[in-house]
């Protein structure tokens, strides 16, 4: 469905206004299927962002701000979110050695397990989008999300 047909909206300021409106909704239609897709596993998209970052470093801890720099989505409370994976038993957090001001958090073995059974989960996920845009889409519509941001 066409952005237009889907807000109901059949003209724009300008291509950029369309262009953005159709970030954001594809952003929250993303989300969405996401949480849809890992909800049965016990897990928030947000979560499982924090696994990944943290599985990425394995076995080396990550200090909790670092953690909260790598978020996709910039949450301003880190340290709830670690709270909850925590009580779940998917990380651990203790004190930095050399620095006792610092806070370090490591996945766990659970984690890495929860992670392994959402690996095909993902895969799938990810692989959904293959059948709709091509190799060569998929990497010039990663550059334009990149230029857009100013990253490009």
């Amino acid at each position: 469905m066409r952005l237009a047909d889907r807000i109901h909206q059949t003209r724009f300021a300008s291509n950029a206004q369309e262009a953005v409106l159709n970030v954001l909704t594809t952003s929250a239609w993303l989300q969405g299927e996401l949480a849809r897709l890992l909800a049965p596993h016990g897990v928030t998209p947000a979560q499982y962002n924090v696994l990944r970052i943290l599985r990425g470093s394995y076995p080396e801890p990550l200090p909790c701000s670092t953690v909260g720099d790598r978020l996709l989505d910039r949450t301003p409370d880190v340290t709830r979110l670690l709270d909850r994976i925590q009580r779940a038993g998917l990380i651990e957090r203790e004190r930095a050695t050399h620095d006792r001001r610092v806070v370090e958090v490591r996945i766990t073995e659970a984690g890495l397990a929860k992670l392994a059974a959402l690996d095909p989960v993902m895969q799938a996920f990810n692989g959904s989008f293959a059948e709709r845009l091509s190799e060569t889409e998929a990497r010039t519509l990663s550059d334009l999300l990149d230029q857009m941001r100013g990253d490009g």
